[in-house]
């Protein structure tokens, strides 16, 4: 009787378990979607300013204006996800996965800029959704202490399918030029069929979320829990994501564009830059996940905006085309960091105001989506393309400001679990899949399930 008591208090305290089967099968599927999105979404990165500029004629300043409607759609995610996370995390993403998809494959159609507009904002609705629920998914099969090699293990997970897809656009683009001499002359046709194959790939990866398994209660949860959860003592975090989004917006909107408008960058030499990109993203994933669980939120925040300062300045005053290559491959590692933001959210909050949160936390970073990429466009239009990245540099620098005031213990609500909201058996399974192979020493990620299981 008296473990049965204790039994029923840890699950009540921690929340929805899953069976191990049921855990395998949520590793699995979001690894499978991991893959299948974040090669979507790097094929559209790489193809993107080549299109933009060649095949329709626009310039830095235009895609600074398409990212800010691009992006109204961010904004209002804290009103599409109090809907949508009432239907369960699995379908929620698996209806945002449509939506991108069809958004992005109608890019293939496009024929002007007008054009653009409106898939641009079904996609972006889309992904935008997928934003916030993709972290939500990943914590719900990770255990306390563990939330940073979990969602580093996802990321390198996703990195390995950009690395698929950018090698498969880079050999099409080979091909074009062996066959066609002049790239830009011929390579028209094979980008629009390559917009097609992100809408595809997104469209798998809304195939295998559809079925990710539910905790016991979780839906019923989810359509029990605030529209909108706003709470003062996740300040810091709001604050955080509002500057990265702000950051986000400068560099995503123009580093491309320095590259192939300024010094000449063509596809295939993009290309190549995200396929390096995303291998040593792919191998450092899980690394610095490990890193963020080793070391702590505030001492790998601070690595990565002190970082994040020096690619904007090498953007900003660098002429050496090698040096902003290594910059431009610098940022994308740093995006990694990021991971520090969600576990730190994970850390101290309610478990049923996780998901909600990171939805807020998601518009707030798109609270100036709009703006800023107005300002940097103006910026580069009547001062020149340095300018913009200039102006980022505030944002950095009062991201590493805010990142000293972190303190877990002290900020942590009363009602944070203490423990994990799952048992956490499947992860070494599914490392026999090739999917997830764990590190040299995470064996205790199993922890007490797998004992259950023997």
């Amino acid at each position: 009787m008296a473990a049965t008591a204790t039994a029923d208090a840890s699950s009540a305290e921690t929340g929805p378990s899953l069976d191990p089967a049921a855990l395998k099968s949520g590793f699995a599927r979001l690894a499978v979607t991991a893959f299948a999105v974040t090669l979507a979404l790097n094929v559209f990165q790489a193809i993107a300013p080549n299109f933009f500029r060649d095949e329709l004629g626009m310039g830095g300043a235009e895609n600074g204006y398409l990212i800010a409607i691009r992006e109204l759609p961010g904004f209002l995610l804290i009103f599409v996800a109090a809907v949508l996370l009432r239907l369960g995390l699995a379908r929620a993403a698996a209806i945002s996965l449509v939506a991108m998809g069809i958004g992005f494959a109608a890019f293939a159609t496009a024929g002007s800029f007008a054009a653009l507009i409106v898939p641009t904002l079904i996609a972006s609705v889309g992904y935008h959704s997928w934003l916030q629920l993709q972290d939500a998914l990943g914590l719900s099969l990770a255990r306390r202490g563990e939330e940073g090699s979990v969602l580093g293990r996802f990321r390198a997970i996703g990195f390995a399918g950009t690395l698929v897809g950018l090698v498969a656009v880079l050999a099409m683009l080979l091909g074009v030029e062996w066959a066609f001499g002049d790239l830009r002359q011929h390579q028209g046709p094979w980008l629009r069929g390559a917009w097609l194959l992100v809408g595809a790939a997104a469209l798998v990866g809304a195939v295998a979320i559809a079925r990710f398994p539910d905790a016991d209660g979780a839906r019923a949860a989810a359509r029990a829990a605030p529209r909108i959860t706003w709470r003062k003592e996740y300040r810091l975090y709001y604050w955080l994501t509002f500057l990265d989004g702000s950051r986000q917006q400068i560099y995503f909107a123009f580093a491309p564009f320095v590259l192939v408008e300024e010094f000449g960058v063509n596809a295939r030499a993009l290309l190549i830059l995200l396929i390096v990109s995303a291998v040593i993203n792919w191998r450092s994933g899980g690394w610095i996940g490990r890193l963020v669980d080793r070391h702590g939120e505030k001492r790998m925040l601070t690595v990565g905006y002190g970082l994040h300062l020096l690619v904007f300045l090498g953007f900003a005053l660098s002429r050496n085309i090698w040096f902003l290559y290594a910059t431009y491959l610098g940022y994308n590692f740093l995006f990694l960091f990021s991971i520090g933001t969600t576990t730190y959210l994970r850390k101290i909050c309610r478990r049923d105001d996780l998901a909600p949160s990171l939805a807020v936390g998601v518009s707030l970073a798109h609270l100036t989506a709009v703006v800023v990429p107005i300002v940097g466009s103006a910026l580069w239009a009547r001062l020149g393309y340095q300018f913009p990245f200039l102006f980022g540099t505030v944002f950095i620098v009062v991201s590493l400001w805010l990142t000293q005031r972190i303190d877990v213990d002290r900020q942590r609500v009363a009602e944070a679990p203490a423990e994990p909201a799952v048992a956490h058996a499947a992860e070494r399974a599914l490392a026999t899949t090739g999917l997830a192979a764990p590190a040299a020493g995470e064996g205790r990620l199993a922890g007490a399930a797998v004992a259950n299981d023997d």
